[in-house]
């Protein structure tokens, strides 16, 4: 009776945990064999809120994908100074490069907040790899994606002025309010992760968005921000 019972409780916790899976972008497309097999392989692991996760330079060969909470990936310069490249929700996936290539992390991870994220190690993937097609094909384009975005950020910087740049980057950062379908940020980043992300100081941040707040530009709700239809970008 009790091998009866843990069997169907490890099956109710996996049909449980593919229906999470389903709403993870690079997951959502699988077929459900493929869902099935990449389930037994993820190992899941919970990061405290500001625990560094990940440590640019270091020796590791998995991958993350975001089942809960927000991370910051950043580098640090010969300063000390952190530059953020990407904040990233639930959904998304880090640590791909050394997964695919076998080298070192190319940079830090820190959780913004409490986080739980599925393990995959290159080892497991290259098994899955080698009976579905799926995942190393959602995950080139998204990768391909990334590129795009990143080569956009540069263009960014090269064409546009401060005030425009932070507008673009809460336009990326931003989704359908679930309730109201307005463009918002669901979780607001600090005006230094903002700073950083744009090329700028965080004084100049605060300056803009408090200008961008008295003209009705954006409306901040706690940690929501909504960006309004006639904004200027």
């Amino acid at each position: 009776m009790a091998n009866e019972l843990r069997k169907v409780a490890s099956i109710t916790s996996m049909i449980r945990d593919i229906e999470t899976m389903r709403h993870i972008p690079i997951f959502a497309r699988l077929s459900a064999a493929e869902l099935e097999a990449l389930r037994v392989k993820l190992k899941v692991r919970d990061i405290k809120k500001n625990a560094l996760f990940m440590r640019d330079g270091t020796e590791g060969s998995e991958m993350f994908f975001l089942a809960t909470g927000q991370v910051r990936v950043y580098r640090t310069g010969g300063k000390g100074k952190e530059f953020t490249l990407a904040l990233l929700n639930e959904g998304e996936f880090f640590g791909e490069i050394a997964l695919l290539t076998g080298s070192t992390r190319t940079a830090n991870v820190l959780a913004t907040s409490r986080a739980t994220v599925w393990e995959l190690s290159r080892q497991d993937f290259i098994e899955h790899s080698r009976r579905f097609s799926g995942l190393p094909l959602f995950l080139a384009q998204s990768l391909a994606n990334r590129l795009r975005l990143a080569s956009g950020n540069l263009a960014d910087i090269a064409l546009l002025d401060v005030p425009h740049r932070i507008m673009r980057a809460l336009e990326k950062m931003s989704q359908a309010h679930p309730s109201t379908q307005e463009r918002c940020v669901l979780s607001r980043p600090t005006h230094r992760e903002i700073a950083d992300l744009v090329g700028t100081s965080r004084e100049v941040v605060s300056r803009c968005l408090k200008s961008f707040e008295s003209r009705g530009i954006i409306r901040v709700e706690g940690k929501l921000l909504f960006l309004s239809p006639e904004r200027f970008v």
